[in-house]
C-alpha cells in the first residue's frame, strides 16, 4: 500500500529513466535533460500534491497536480485527469520509486514507467529493476 505521509514517500525525487508507449509524450519530452518531483502530503484527505520540475532543451516546465489515493491504497488518481492511474511498483529499494502510469487516450490504454531516486546519480541496480519492469509491461527501452 502507498503511504502518502511516510518519509519514504514524501520529499524530492530525481527522474533517472522513463519510457512511454504514448508517442506524443516521446516527442514532447525527447530533449528532457533534467527533472525532479516533490511529494507534498495533504493530511486527512488521502491526497498528495506532486510538484514537477523539468528542463527540456531551452524550456523549463513546472506544474503541480493533486493525486487522490484509492480506497484500497494501491493507486493514485490525478484529480484533473481521472483517466490517469498511477501505481508505485515494488522497487526492492527504499531509495527509489518506480511509477507505472496508465493513461487512457483516444480509447486506448498507454503505459509509462518512470524511475525516480533520492539521489540524482544513476545506480545500476535500480536501472536493472526499471528494465525488468519495462519487460514485464511489454515495453522497450
Amino acid at each position: 500500500k502507498i503511504n502518502t505521509t511516510s518519509t519514504e514517500f514524501i520529499g524530492k525525487w530525481y527522474l533517472l529513466r522513463w519510457a512511454t508507449q504514448y508517442e506524443p509524450y516521446r516527442r514532447q519530452f525527447s530533449q528532457l535533460d533534467n527533472a525532479f518531483i516533490v511529494h507534498i502530503p495533504v493530511l486527512q484527505t488521502n491526497t498528495t500534491l506532486i510538484k514537477a520540475y523539468m528542463r527540456a532543451g531551452n524550456n523549463c516546465i513546472s506544474e503541480m497536480e493533486a493525486y487522490r489515493l484509492s480506497k484500497n491504497g494501491l493507486e493514485l488518481t490525478c484529480e484533473t485527469r481521472p483517466f490517469t492511474v498511477t501505481r508505485i511498483l515494488n522497487s526492492k529499494s527504499h531509495c527509489c520509486l518506480l511509477y507505472h502510469i496508465q493513461e487512457k487516450k483516444d480509447g486506448k490504454l498507454y503505459n509509462t514507467i518512470s524511475l525516480y531516486s533520492r539521489n540524482a546519480t544513476r545506480v545500476e541496480k535500480m536501472v536493472k529493476i526499471f528494465e525488468e519492469q519495462l519487460h514485464c509491461a511489454g515495453m522497450k527501452k
